[in-house]
């Protein structure tokens, strides 16, 4: 007489016995992606920093893993920037006006308030911009400043600044015209950033990071 058993495993045991050898592999593989998306993120805003670039730029570079509020041995890390034309910096390139790019001038004041000083918004924060051409010169745009009555029997402006301009275009005081922007058809841009070696050095630390870590973990 041949004996035969017959035996049923309860529904989803072997699943679960699946997920529990499987676990400490997928605890080890996210925090590895973790620990490697935070070195990214610390190292690739110092390598902004690092290019004179301001603290909204920095903050701006993102490194996020996925998936979220779950383990898993395939998480992946994507690193990203808030600022849609930042990769040009990475890259280098020819930026190409439509149709021309405004430049400020090297007299035209930095910032205004923690902003960039751009032609945008001068206009929209100060006041009117106005165009000038001369034939065989490239475009300028001029605005409204306010000098003092020696500085305009001079015809010496002073320096340019954001309050004397305020001023100006709010008619207080002599108005003078200075030119902030100069119009060209494009600029070429030098690589400035470093965030790919910032990321291939943090990658080479992943086989490492993942042995370290799935060492500290129970295994049967």
């Amino acid at each position: 007489m041949t004996m035969k058993l017959l035996y049923r495993a309860a529904k989803g045991e072997f699943e679960q016995a699946m997920r529990e050898k499987y676990r400490p592999l997928a605890e080890a593989g996210q925090e590895t992606i973790v620990e490697i998306a935070n070195d990214i993120k610390v190292g690739a805003r110092q390598d902004i920093a690092a290019a004179d670039f301001s603290k909204r730029w920095q903050n701006a570079l993102r490194v996020d893993v996925y998936p979220k509020h779950k383990v898993s041995l395939n998480a992946a890390a994507m690193i990203w920037h808030k600022i849609p034309y930042a990769d040009i910096f990475e890259s280098g390139g020819t930026i190409r006006g439509k149709p021309q790019l405004w430049l400020p001038l090297t007299s035209t004041p930095k910032k205004i308030g923690r902003y960039r000083m751009t032609a945008e918004r001068f206009s929209t924060e100060i006041g009117p911009l106005r165009l000038v051409k001369h034939a065989g010169r490239k475009p300028l745009l001029f605005a409204k400043m306010a000098v003092t009555e020696k500085q305009a029997a001079a015809a010496d402006v002073g320096k340019v600044t954001v309050a004397k301009l305020r001023k100006g275009a709010a008619g207080s005081g002599v108005i003078r015209a200075v030119p902030l922007f100069v119009g060209v058809n494009s600029v070429k841009l030098r690589d400035r950033f470093s965030i790919n070696e910032v990321v291939d050095r943090a990658v080479d630390r992943m086989g490492e990071i993942f042995v370290e870590r799935l060492g500290k973990k129970a295994l049967d």
